[in-house]
């Protein structure tokens, strides 16, 4: 991926950013889960699973392409540590997770409005900041 040639826009990186998110959602922890025991599964007749609802199919999983995983690791590794708030790092990432203003501005002992300016301020120096970044490197 060449991010050297993409003309970045505040849009563009908001989508990014919101992609990570979903992506970071789905990627498996960092850590062993300790296990204290073991549920196994119960063995039916065939005739139960006739009648049975729970045999419907689910909602397919989102799983991540190698570009979107790519774009992961671009923002995690590269964007986040350009903002220098460790308050608005998490604003910008708790908005990207899908989670309303409200439930922000408690999160932050703010109110709804700052943590909105705050969010926009920061998608705007996040993108000159990009731009600066990617034009350095090439």
């Amino acid at each position: 991926m060449n991010c050297k040639s993409i003309k970045w826009t505040e849009e563009l990186v908001q989508e990014w950013v919101e992609n990570a998110a979903r992506v970071d959602r789905v990627l498996p922890p960092v850590y062993n889960k300790h296990i204290s025991g073991q549920r196994w599964d119960i063995r039916r007749e065939w005739y139960e699973l006739l009648w049975d609802t729970e045999q419907e199919q689910p909602e397919p999983r989102f799983q991540p392409t190698n570009q979107q995983i790519s774009m992961w690791e671009e923002v995690m590794l590269r964007w986040f540590p350009l903002i220098a708030d460790n308050q608005n790092k998490k604003i910008l990432w708790l908005r990207a997770c899908g989670r309303p203003w409200t439930k922000i501005a408690k999160k932050v002992h703010l109110t709804r409005q700052t943590v909105a300016k705050r969010h926009q301020a920061t998608i705007e120096d996040l993108t000159r900041k990009v731009c600066i970044y990617y034009t350095k490197i090439s």
